[in-house]
């Protein structure tokens, strides 16, 4: 479930100290070995990341599952940094690059899953961040929320008219044909959030807003 306390500045705060810690913990790029208390950091960020999308209310299969969709992600962004690395300590290199850039990123994942968007505004507030990039903080957060469920609702369409199930069920069998397919669905969700943002433009003039 959703964070419901009443300090979520602190949680935010915690989160991203974690976030922080792990990704500047030294991964061996300049030759030096991989020190142990680096290794216990990105430990202790996993334990937490788990931990954090437990209380959010995901099983453990579920939350190692939203993990494992970011190993792709972190692989194409660390893992060519390896190569700068001196020769010979390139896989170990890799290995503590990839570790450290999931480790930092399921915590950011775990924590926004905790608090959620309005946890997220609270926290900031909490924090004293300046009311101006609060409030943009908020819109950006809401505005997300929103093409986040049109999403869910397009490929929720999309699955009820086929017979298949999986939204990358045919992407081994017919890989030209499913990817102009997510193609039409990213085309038409940029249609509808260009006419959502039109609409709220629209709603901010006739309440009097400047342009």
């Amino acid at each position: 479930m959703p964070y419901t306390g009443k300090r979520p500045g602190l949680v935010l705060a915690s989160g991203l100290a974690l976030v922080l810690a792990a990704a500047l913990a030294p991964a061996g790029l300049r030759g030096q070995p991989v020190p142990v208390w680096a290794w216990c950091v990105w430990g202790c960020a996993f334990g937490a990341a788990l931990w954090m999308f437990r209380q959010a209310g995901l099983v453990l299969a579920e939350a190692v599952r939203r993990v494992a969709w970011l190993l792709p992600v972190v692989c194409v962004f660390a893992l060519p940094a390896a190569l700068l690395a001196p020769g010979g300590h390139r896989a170990l290199v890799a290995l503590a690059l990839a570790t450290r850039a999931l480790s930092a990123a399921a915590t950011g994942a775990a924590v926004a899953k905790w608090l959620g968007p309005s946890g997220i505004v609270h926290g900031t507030r909490q924090l004293r961040v300046p009311a101006r990039l609060t409030d943009v903080l908020e819109a950006t957060l809401a505005s997300l929320t929103i093409m986040l469920n049109q999403v869910k609702a397009m490929l929720r369409a999309r699955e009820a008219r086929r017979t298949g199930f999986g939204a990358w069920s045919d992407l081994t069998v017919r890989p030209v044909e499913t990817v102009h397919g997510f193609g039409r669905l990213v085309a038409s969700l940029l249609l509808r959030s260009l006419e959502r943002a039109e609409a709220l433009e629209r709603a901010r003039r006739a309440r009097g807003l400047d342009p």
